[in-house]
C-alpha cells in the first residue's frame, strides 16, 4: 500500500494450525518479558548470598494500580566509605513503553553482567554506582498496553513536568536522578527502547553545537557490537522530543551523555547478522556490550576514545545531520545509509572487525596490568588469578 510521500505500508499474512481444540493461544510480536518475569529474575538474583555486597533493591514508588516500581543499586558496597563516596554514577532505565519487550531483554543482559563474577564486572562495581529502573511502566506491561500508562499517557513525553500523582514512576525517577547528582557525578544516562520500523541497534543522543563528544559513547559501542550501527544514530533534538527522558536529562539535568538506546524488533541489515532476526541471546549480549563500552569510555588509557574522536571528525564532518525520527524515515535516507554501510562507513563492526578482535585479545592482559581501580590497588598477578576464577565460575560473557 503506497502512502503520501512515496513510501509504502506493508502487510503480513500467515497461517497457523492450532494443535488442540478450544485451546488458548497468544501471539506476540516480540519475545515476551512480563512484570512477573522481572520480579522472578530479581528474586533469583537476591537468592545469591553474595549478592548483598553487589546489589540493593528497594521500591522507588507505587504505580497508579499499586504495583511496585523497583530501583536497583549496583556497586561494591563493602568498599572503603571514602572510595564509595567518590564513585561516579550511571543511570539506566527501560520499558517506559510496555510493548517494547526487547528492551527488557537488553536490561536483563546488563543486570546479569553487572552482578556477575567476571573481572570486568568487578571493575565496574568498584568504580561506579549504577542506579537502574528496569521497568518504568509496570501498569502498562501488566494490562498489555503498547505505549501508554494506565492513565492512557505516553510517559516518555512527560519528563519535563511529571505529576507525582498521575506519573509517579517518572516523577520519582527524575527526583532520584536529581538527588543522585547532589552526591556524585552522573557520567551517563541510557533509556532503553525497542524500535518498530528500523533495523539494527542504535542511539539517539543530544548535540546542539559542533562538538563530537556526545557521539563518543555510541562510537565505542559500535566498535564492540555486531548489531550496533552508528550510521543509524542521530543527535538532533526535535521539538516533539523535548519532553523525552534523554533530552530532559541533557538540558535540565545537565547530563552530557544522555541517550535513548533503540533495539529493532526485527534484526540487523549489515554484518554477520544481516537479514537475521535478533534472538533473546543477541539482545542480552547487547546489554553486555553496553557494559563493555562503559569500561572503554572511562578507561584511564583513553587511546580508544581518542581514536573514535578522530574517526568521527573524519567520517562525519556534517555532525550527523540526519532527521531524528522515532518510527519513520523516507526510503531515500534508508537507501543512502545502506550505500554507506557497503562502503564500510558508519556500520557496526564490519570493516573494523579484525581490529576489534585484535584489541579484544589484548584486553584481559591490559586490564590485568594497567587498569587503575579507584579506592584500591592490586597486582597484575592477583587480577589475572581473579579473572581465571571468574571464567571458571561462568560469567555472562568471557572476554
Amino acid at each position: 500500500i503506497r502512502k503520501k510521500g512515496g513510501t509504502n505500508y506493508y502487510t503480513l499474512t500467515f497461517v497457523v494450525t492450532f494443535e488442540h481444540d478450544c485451546d488458548l493461544v497468544y501471539f506476540s510480536h516480540c519475545y515476551p518479558y512480563t512484570y512477573t518475569d522481572l520480579q522472578n529474575d530479581l528474586r533469583q538474583l537476591e537468592k545469591d548470598p553474595n549478592m548483598s555486597r553487589r546489589l540493593r533493591r528497594r521500591k522507588l514508588c507505587e504505580t497508579l494500580a499499586g504495583n511496585a516500581c523497583d530501583l536497583i543499586t549496583i556497586t561494591s558496597f563493602c568498599s572503603d566509605p571514602a572510595a564509595l563516596r567518590a564513585r561516579r554514577a550511571v543511570v539506566i532505565t527501560a520499558r517506559v513503553h510496555p510493548g517494547e519487550s526487547n528492551a527488557s531483554w537488553v536490561m536483563k543482559g546488563m543486570l546479569d553482567y553487572l552482578t556477575g563474577p567476571s573481572l570486568d564486572a568487578r571493575i565496574l562495581r568498584d568504580n561506579f554506582v549504577f542506579k537502574i529502573v528496569p521497568m518504568l511502566n509496570p501498569d502498562g506491561v501488566i494490562v498489555g498496553n503498547y505505549r501508554c500508562s494506565l492513565a492512557g499517557q505516553d510517559l516518555n513525553r512527560l519528563w519535563d513536568d511529571p505529576s507525582r500523582k498521575m506519573h509517579p514512576t517518572i516523577f520519582f525517577t527524575k527526583s532520584m536522578m536529581r538527588h543522585l547528582m547532589n552526591d556524585r557525578d552522573v557520567i551517563l544516562y541510557i533509556d532503553i527502547h525497542g524500535h518498530s520500523r528500523k533495523k539494527n541497534v542504535f542511539m539517539y543522543g543530544n548535540s546542539e553545537g559542533s562538538s563530537s563528544k556526545e557521539k563518543i559513547f555510541p562510537g565505542l559501542l559500535c566498535r564492540s557490537s555486531d548489531c550496533f550501527c552508528f550510521d543509524d544514530c542521530c543527535f538532533k533534538i526535535q521539538k516533539c522530543k523535548e519532553s523525552t527522558a534523554r533530552v530532559v536529562a541533557y538540558r535540565e539535568l545537565s547530563i552530557a551523555n544522555a541517550f535513548t538506546l533503540e533495539a529493532s524488533f526485527c534484526g540487523a541489515d549489515f554484518g554477520p547478522l544481516a537479514d537475521y532476526h535478533f534472538t533473546i541471546r543477541h539482545l542480552e549480549e547487547m546489554g553486555y556490550m553496553i557494559c563493555d563500552a562503559i569500561l572503554d569510555f572511562c578507561d584511564p588509557d583513553q587511546t580508544k576514545v581518542l581514536q573514535v574522536m578522530r574517526e568521527l571528525q573524519l567520517l562525519y564532518p556534517d555532525d550527523g545531520a540526519s532527521d531524528d525520527v522515532s518510527d519513520s524515515e523516507d526510503d531515500g535516507a534508508a537507501a543512502a545509509r545502506a550505500r554507506r554501510r557497503k562502503s564500510g562507513v558508519g556500520g557496526g563492526s564490519g570493516s573494523k572487525k579484525a581490529k576489534r578482535e585484535k584489541a579484544t585479545s589484548k584486553k584481559k592482559a591490559k586490564h590485568a596490568s594497567e587498569k587503575v581501580v579507584e579506592g584500591r590497588s592490586a597486582t597484575a598477578e592477583g587480577l589475572a588469578t581473579e579473572a581465571a576464577s571468574a571464567r571458571e565460575g561462568g560469567g555472562p560473557r568471557a572476554r
